[in-house]
């Protein structure tokens, strides 16, 4: 590169030509060639602890030599005339690497996620509303007992003709067994098998109402006895016939019409006891009365009370399904999976035939029974509670009655309209007897007792006056009070008159009447008569001979009390509970029955029936319990023992014979226990 002169720096139109782009790349050696980075020395390394700021670089210096001796710090002389370009050398140490400080990393911060746009909310759907199942419809109680009335003879006909089956069905199975026919029947097996199955498809004809229940249990997917029935039937009936060629043998007829035959006098119960509760029902006049069961009606336990009734529900609770009808819904499918299961093992492991295994494991796995557990003593309990003038409501009603619950007393129950009389009165102290009756009678008909018809007809025939009370009140001690005309009236008993002070004449002393005293003083004395009825103490005696049942007095009458009422019925008083005035006041009350359950319908509107209903609806559920479990036992016992014949291929153990004996000893004790339950 050529030199300049300083005068051309002061005159710019004369300076030489400028540096080309070609000169300044000579001068530095080129961009294309590299060279050895010049290594620097490595700067001492700070304490760690102490973390400074980079200073401020100083200029880098125009000339070589300032390069070349960073030490002379003198200027030299030639340097404002001679301008010098900065040249690239390399480093007189070319091996010693040029380490830079490391920096050190400042945290840093991550990103922030990006949110997914977020998406308009769909308006939600409104949830869809489940349609509740629609309720059967029930006829109404008239419709159904002329229904049942048409029924009755044609049930009763058809059992007369399947027993007449039934028996000659046994009496071939017996001879045949036992190699006893009569002189001139010597007929071939096979004629004595064809029989049977004759007998067995007439005994179907006779009970098809069991058949076509059974198909409907089945389409509905609740296979009950009636189901078990049907599919028994049609396998022993492909039984019968598959084994009618070369090596014939009686089939099971004789037991399978042993079992339908109960079912069909198990309809002709359940119909009988339909029609004699629905008749006691129709029965009643005018306003029907009711046992209604009110859960926690006194502090924590349930009472009974007797109220009006309704009948529009009785129809719905008398046609509810009982708990046989329940428990053998679950047996049912059970038993017909686990023996075809079984029959279909003995058939694949230890070739057994099919059809006869299956026909032998279902028929005795059925409890023979099972139709009159529940309907028989029903039947005879509603008999007995239609000459008393009572209806239970179904199993409904037997359920509505269990666990430990009180009955309460009214006034009305221990002693009807009509027991109580009047016996006498007599008047103190110049008290008018127009005032003091309409008084008496103003306070008692306040309370609602059983005395207020006994003294309306003493306010009628002695032209009482009418009167308008303040601050009724009830004492413990027997009697009412009252704020009449500015009057203070007390109405009691003897005992509760000496209580309050009130000053009694010699020759007052009844112990069974109602005294009236005004301010203080003694107005009047009503004598009393109480009659105890028959009725009401047989109803009282039945109610305390039921477990888990106890009586309550809910009596407003203050003469009622468990002494009075144990001297009248010869009860113990011990027996009765006595909560206290208000407490009696509410049970007696009408909203004391709110939200109860209603379990038997009353014809007549007395105590006794109400008594017998509620304790035979008690007896009858234990009776059915018992009677379920053994039907039970002899289904399960059957079944296991059919079972292992037919895996050990010991059919003649598992005969036609011995299985129609099997099914035909179980029907025994059952009979024997719902004859007992019906008594």
């Amino acid at each position: 590169m050529s030199e300049k002169n300083p005068e051309s720096w002061e005159n710019p139109e004369e300076t030489e030509e400028p540096f080309s782009l070609e000169d300044i790349l000579n001068e530095f050696g080129g961009w294309s060639r590299r060279s050895e980075p010049e290594e620097a020395e490595e700067p001492e390394p700070k304490e760690p602890s102490k973390v400074e700021l980079p200073e401020e670089p100083e200029p880098v210096p125009d000339d070589e030599e300032a390069l070349e001796d960073p030490e002379d710090e003198s200027e030299p002389e030639d340097a404002s005339k001679t301008p010098r370009i900065w040249q690239y050398r390399p480093s007189e140490e070319p091996d010693r690497e040029l380490k830079l400080p490391r920096p050190q990393r400042q945290p840093v911060e991550p990103p922030q996620k990006r949110h997914k746009r977020e998406k308009p909310e769909k308006p939600e759907k409104p949830p869809k509303e489940k349609k509740p199942k629609p309720e059967p419809v029930y006829p109404e109680p008239g419709a159904l007992f002329q229904e049942t009335c048409k029924r009755t003879g044609g049930l009763a006909m058809r059992r007369r003709l399947l027993f007449l089956l039934t028996a000659a069905a046994i009496a071939v199975t017996c001879f045949v067994h036992l190699d006893r026919v009569p002189a001139g029947l010597n007929l071939p097996a096979e004629r004595w098998s064809q029989i049977l199955l004759g007998l067995l498809l007439l005994g179907a004809f006779c009970a098809y109402d069991v058949f076509l229940s059974g198909i409907v249990q089945l389409f509905r997917l609740r296979p009950g006895v009636d189901t078990m029935l049907t599919v028994a039937t049609v396998v022993t009936a492909a039984d019968g016939l598959a084994h009618m060629g070369e090596e014939p043998r009686l089939s099971l007829s004789a037991l399978m019409l042993v079992e339908l035959f109960f079912a069909l006098w198990g309809r002709v119960v359940a119909n009988r006891a339909r029609r004699r509760s629905l008749r006691a029902v129709l029965s009643i006049q005018g306003t029907s009365s009711a046992a209604v069961r009110c859960r926690r009606a006194w502090g924590n336990r349930d009472c009974l009370f007797r109220r009006d009734g309704n009948l529009d529900r009785y129809v719905a609770d008398l046609e509810s399904p009982d708990a046989v009808s329940r428990v053998m819904a679950v047996y049912a499918p059970l038993v017909l999976v686990a023996t075809g299961a079984l029959s279909g093992a003995c058939s694949a492991t230890a070739q057994r035939d099919f059809l006869q295994c299956w026909a032998t494991m279902l028929t005795a796995s059925i409890p023979v029974t099972a139709g009159l557990t529940y309907w028989r003593p029903f039947a005879a309990l509603s008999r007995r509670l239609m000459r008393s003038g009572a209806a239970l409501c179904g199993w409904n009603g037997v359920r509505r009655l269990l666990g430990r619950c009180c009955v309460t007393l009214s006034d009305e129950d221990l002693f009807p309209k009509g027991t109580v009389t009047m016996n006498g009165m007599k008047m103190f102290h110049n008290f008018s007897i127009h005032q003091v009756v309409g008084y008496t009678y103003a306070v008692l008909q306040q309370t609602g007792c059983g005395l207020e018809p006994v003294f309306h007809e003493v306010f009628v025939n002695q032209n009482g006056r009418s009167c308008t009370i303040d601050n009724f009140r009830r004492y413990e001690g027997g009697g009412v009070g009252a704020g009449i005309q500015g009057d203070v009236v007390l109405v009691g008993s003897l005992a509760f008159m000496r209580a309050m002070g009130v000053e009694l004449p010699e020759g007052t002393n009844v112990r069974q009447a109602v005294y009236c005293a005004v301010n203080g003083q003694l107005a009047a004395v009503f004598a009393l008569n109480y009659s105890p009825q028959t009725g009401v103490r047989m109803g009282l005696t039945t109610v305390l001979r039921s477990r888990g049942l106890s009586l309550v007095l809910a009596t407003r009458d203050f003469f009622l009390t468990p002494a009075a009422v144990s001297s009248k019925y010869k009860i113990p008083g011990t027996a009765l509970e006595y909560p206290n005035a208000e407490e009696r006041a509410r049970l007696s009350g009408p909203f004391a029955t709110a939200g109860g359950e209603q379990a038997v319908v009353l014809a007549r509107d007395q105590f006794l029936p109400m008594a017998e209903a509620v304790t035979g609806g008690r007896d009858l559920y234990g009776a059915v319990m018992a009677g379920l479990c053994l039907n039970l036992l002899s289904g399960l016992v059957g079944l296991a023992l059919t079972a292992l014949l037919c895996w050990l291929g010991a059919f003649g153990a598992a005969s036609p014979f011995n299985l129609m004996l099997y099914g035909l000893a179980w029907t025994l004790p059952a009979l024997l226990l719902t004859s007992i339950a019906s008594r």
